[in-house]
């Protein structure tokens, strides 16, 4: 069975043979390759787009990847030639099945054009309509304007026009997936969100792996946590939330003056974001105003290392976006044991169970959020019972030799109608 995977980064290992960077996201994605590609009746290639100048076919741990010029411009927007970059792959590997990871990237929907008749599985990421209604996180149009200067304006850098931009994505995710048979996600809010645009979608739950870190990190223990810090994900748009979590810290410190948040992501450099994009900048001007500067730490990228690190040492564990499919932020701190508060929002919905193995809050009601983050500051023995349930769970949901082998499960079905 030869399967053929449409992705928008450069794997590690290719990158390194041909001496380009390779995206710090997705981990998740490759483990899955792995242990896809070790199955023995499974021969995997992998087609995606880089910064290069010309089409390159290069064979890395037992996978063959098609990497055609173009970089970001070739994965955001619709080029006739991409049709012909799909037929390419398709005339050199001969897949029998395709796979594709996203709807929010254009080779996707060219492949699609390019290959009606073979059989496709695709797998959500995120549903780019609902991302498009959320994007703002609860701020108002006159908020988003008012925190934008004249330069990002001219530049088209505010968050008024990144909406725009999902929005117009939303318009080819619907046609990627009214033209597909066989899907796949990882939560309830997956499955409700694909079916509401085609309900005759065919669904498989599969759920996926995490980076090697977090199943090799120390779990989190109340005896090694630094009291009264907090670890988020990265929240660098309003639609992760980041605003409200800021609200929250405002109402915690008044109890708790050595609370400390620390938030991934982006460049950062003596705990502050270069060149800030405008939301940031709105943020910094909270941080002022609730005299938070001295409460938070920008840590820039970090490695899987360094993140299962914050986590393992944090008290508290925040998700406060706007609409997570899966967060991976939740899922890596369940893994670690981090005791975790979340929005109930989207597909964390499925993830944790308000007051049995974590909490969850109404998205814009951030003293809700206070209080809870104050709960487990103060209570080391519901802390413990929350870590030792999601780790259990994580334990199970991410397991790295299973997984790979349903998803081939999931490909023999659609191929030969038997799992």
């Amino acid at each position: 069975m030869r399967v053929l995977w449409i992705v928008n980064m450069v794997f590690p290992a290719v990158a390194e043979k041909i001496g380009r960077a390779s995206s710090a996201s997705g981990g998740w994605l490759l483990d899955l390759a792995r242990g896809v590609s070790e199955a023995s009746d499974v021969e995997l290639g992998v087609m995606t787009y880089y910064s290069g100048n010309t089409f390159q076919q290069v064979e890395a741990d037992g996978i063959t990847h098609f990497l055609f010029p173009g970089g970001g411009k070739r994965l955001l927007y619709d080029n006739p030639k991409t049709v012909e970059d799909c037929k390419k792959a398709v005339s050199i590997f001969q897949p029998d099945l395709i796979h594709i990871h996203g709807t929010e990237y254009a080779p996707g929907y060219a492949m699609l054009q390019a290959c009606p008749e073979i059989p496709t599985v695709l797998t959500i990421q995120g549903i780019l309509r609902r991302i498009s209604e959320e994007y703002y996180g609860g701020l108002s149009l006159g908020q988003i304007l008012k925190m934008s200067s004249a330069r990002d304006l001219l530049k088209l850098k505010i968050p008024f026009f990144y909406k725009r931009l999902y929005k117009m994505n939303a318009k080819r995710e619907e046609k990627v997936l009214k033209s597909v048979k066989y899907v796949t996600g990882r939560t309830d809010w997956d499955k409700s969100t694909m079916l509401s645009v085609n309900p005759d979608l065919k669904y498989f739950r599969c759920n996926y792996n995490l980076r090697d870190a977090f199943y090799e990190s120390e779990k989190w223990s109340p005896d090694t946590m630094q009291r009264h810090t907090i670890m988020t994900g990265a929240a660098l748009y309003s639609l992760k939330g980041l605003h409200i979590l800021m609200q929250a810290l405002a109402i915690v410190k008044q109890k708790y003056p050595d609370v400390h948040l620390f938030v991934p992501g982006g460049s950062a450099q003596n705990g502050r974001i270069v060149n800030p994009p405008s939301y940031i900048r709105y943020i910094e001007r909270m941080m002022h105003e609730h005299d938070l500067d001295k409460n938070v730490t920008f840590t820039g990228k970090i490695p899987p290392e360094e993140v299962a690190a914050h986590l393992r040492t944090a008290n508290v564990c925040v998700v406060p976006s706007a609409i997570e499919g899966a967060s991976a932020t939740l899922c890596e701190a369940m893994m670690v044991g981090t005791p975790s508060v979340c929005a109930y929002r989207g597909g964390m919905t499925d993830l944790l169970t308000d007051k049995v193995n974590g909490f969850t809050y109404d998205f814009p009601e951030y003293p809700q959020l206070a209080l809870r983050i104050m709960e487990l500051f103060e209570d080391d023995a519901l802390a413990k019972s929350f870590s030792e349930k999601t780790i259990a769970l994580a334990n199970t949901r991410h397991d790295r030799d299973r997984n790979p082998r349903e998803m081939v499960e999931v490909y023999k079905e659609v191929l030969y109608g038997k799992s």
